[in-house]
């Protein structure tokens, strides 16, 4: 099933309830625009009300919501209700009591999903994939729709789980049109800056990153690098670039509200994940006109980004290729760099939060339909 964001039209108001971690700022912004468009009774159970491992402050949660913190009473509770949902979402599982909820819910023989990133980098190869089979046999041994976040992690879900089912594309969604550039916003100096934008730990490879810049600035001499953000590989970090720090800022942890002003001092995004399920910060640099370096091994990389267009795709864990293309991405003119950041802010004019919403309707509705109908096929909206 094939639809254009403004073309599907949903006939009735449904009850919806999703399951997720926590109130992260872009679940929050999502789940707030979809109770606001009407279109869906919405409410969301969040197992916990912060991460400890997670800088995020608390954002203001504008959905009808509940934090569960392992209160058992909440979770009988919200047990007693599920009659009353029209499809339950399950966004986690890695929960000895959110899992009973999903037998629970399966049991029952009404609707229910799950909703995740592509499977497979914690538990990697056959022993990983056994251990999912038995830590979710609920999924496994049902018919229920899958939503992977991004085509990446569908194409996964898939080869796991069989044909048998619905699968719907719905990745992560942000309000984009706060990182647009003012007309009078484009970088034109003759120097260029590269950003990072996360945590500072191995998966997201920024080691390979303090490598490839210091390469880079060996023969640039007006490059210079950014990091955002914390993590345990900071002194390390500091440690690989010491020779360029006049030229490398460790600006720490930014709050949310203020990213959009970050991305504005940069030329260049440098995403080089080992591995990211999706990685809003893709679609977001993107929107804010910057060319995006990242990895094959990066959900939102693989779907917006055309290699040479709009930014570079290079394979994970090779930093010989990450090297070559932040050196290309230095090098270019003016005009050719002007092309890159027009093309970039283009590749998500279709990936807006208005676009997040529509898209989550669409595979609500979907699922209904093949609950309702016993439908299986694809939502790739």
């Amino acid at each position: 099933m094939n639809a254009e964001p403004g073309s599907f039209k949903f006939p009735m108001v449904r009850k919806v309830r999703v399951f997720t971690y926590i109130p992260s700022p872009y679940q929050v912004e999502l789940f707030d625009a979809i109770a606001r468009s009407g279109s869906l009774a919405l409410d969301v159970c969040y197992l916990y009300s912060a991460d400890p491992d997670r800088l995020w402050g608390m954002p203001e949660v504008g959905h009808p919501h509940v934090f569960l913190n392992d209160d058992r009473n909440l979770y009988a509770e919200v047990e007693r209700s599920f009659d009353a949902c029209e499809l339950v979402v399950f966004n986690y599982y890695q929960h000895s009591l959110l899992l009973g909820l999903i037998k629970r819910r399966e049991q029952s023989g009404k609707a229910w999903c799950f909703w995740g990133e592509r499977p497979g980098y914690r538990r990697l190869g056959r022993l990983g994939l056994l251990y999912r089979m038995l830590k979710f046999s609920s999924l496994l041994n049902s018919d229920a729709p899958i939503w992977g976040m991004g085509e990446w992690a569908v194409a996964q879900y898939r080869e796991e789980y069989g044909e048998g089912r619905l699968y719907c594309n719905v990745p992560y969604f942000s309000d984009l049109s706060r990182f647009k550039r003012g007309v009078n916003n484009h970088h034109n100096g003759a120097s260029k800056t590269f950003l990072y934008a996360g945590s500072l730990i191995h998966r997201k490879g920024v080691d390979h990153l303090a490598r490839a810049f210091s390469r880079v600035a060996d023969e640039c001499p007006g490059v210079r690098l950014k990091i955002i953000g914390e993590g345990n590989l900071r002194g390390r970090l500091e440690r690989q670039l010491a020779r360029h720090g006049d030229r490398v800022e460790f600006a720490g942890f930014q709050k949310w509200g203020v990213l959009p002003q970050i991305y504005h001092t940069a030329n260049i995004l440098c995403v080089p994940s080992r591995y990211d399920g999706w990685n809003l910060v893709v679609p977001e640099g993107l929107a804010a006109g910057l060319p995006v370096i990242s990895t094959d091994q990066t959900g939102a990389a693989l779907e917006l980004i055309k290699h040479g267009e709009n930014g570079w795709i290079v394979p994970s864990e090779d930093a010989e290729s990450l090297y070559q293309s932040m050196r290309e991405a230095a090098l270019l003119t003016q005009p050719s760099l002007t092309e890159m950041s027009m093309a970039a802010e283009t590749s998500v004019a279709r990936h807006s939060i208005t676009d997040g919403v529509e898209r989550f309707h669409q595979a609500v509705y979907a699922t209904l339909e093949a609950h309702e109908g016993g439908k299986n096929g694809d939502l790739d909206a």
